[in-house]
């Protein structure tokens, strides 16, 4: 089997990794991908606190600055994990056909679905950081604000969609002895999901029009 390191994205530049992204391969995928874009996300944040950093904010720049270094590497990790689960998830479908080929594609479609979740779970740690710095750091940041909320944006509605995804295949490779109670925290998730993407859409929303009330003098 391929070596983990080989797409790590610590092991590897933005241009190596984005190629390896660009085979059809399965690792990395779209999963990892939405880990990547909440990395770049929580990278953005963390700038923004820098540049935003005073002796009136009581400190909240600084804690979310760690923050958002936390979880810069924590997104990375869980990208390449999603990149081992993806891979396994098209192993899986190499399986001869039988009942094992079945019960080996639901199994890493659930373990995908899981991989994927904990991203978009990550994901909404970092709105209400972005959300003060929005009202409360540097303006002239303002527009990489907008740009980490569209990369968070990114990461959350590519999140929902794996997930989705990935139920549906093991919901067609359920048998009738097997329940839903597997899935059901997994819909729940999806559920969240539409919650962050509700405040994401929101902020930006707000966001833009302060932006045009500036350029208008209003």
């Amino acid at each position: 089997m391929e070596n983990q390191e080989y797409v790590s994205t610590d092991r590897l530049t933005v241009a190596q990794w984005t190629q390896k992204l660009a085979q059809a391969t399965g690792r990395p995928g779209g999963g990892a991908g939405s880990g990547v874009m909440l990395s770049t996300a929580a990278a953005l944040t963390s700038m923004v606190a820098g540049y935003s950093e005073s002796a009136d904010s009581g400190g909240e720049t600084e804690r979310i600055k760690l923050r958002a270094e936390v979880l810069r590497g924590q997104s990375l990790s869980l990208a390449d994990e999603d990149a081992a689960c993806s891979k396994a998830f098209g192993e899986a479908f190499s399986t001869p056909q039988g009942p094992a080929r079945s019960a080996a594609i639901r199994e890493a479609a659930l373990t995908a679905a899981e991989s994927s979740a904990a991203i978009g779970e990550k994901a909404a740690e970092v709105i209400p950081d972005l959300q003060w710095l929005a009202e409360h750091g540097n303006p002239a940041l303002v527009a990489d604000i907008v740009v980490a909320l569209g990369a968070l944006r990114a990461a959350v509605s590519g999140t929902r969609a794996n997930v989705r995804y990935d139920l549906s295949i093991v919901r067609a490779h359920r048998t009738a002895a097997q329940g839903a109670d597997e899935s059901a925290d997994l819909l729940e998730a999806i559920e969240r999901f539409d919650s962050s993407l509700r405040r994401i859409d929101a902020l930006s929303t707000e966001i833009d029009r302060r932006i045009v009330d500036r350029l208008s003098g209003d």
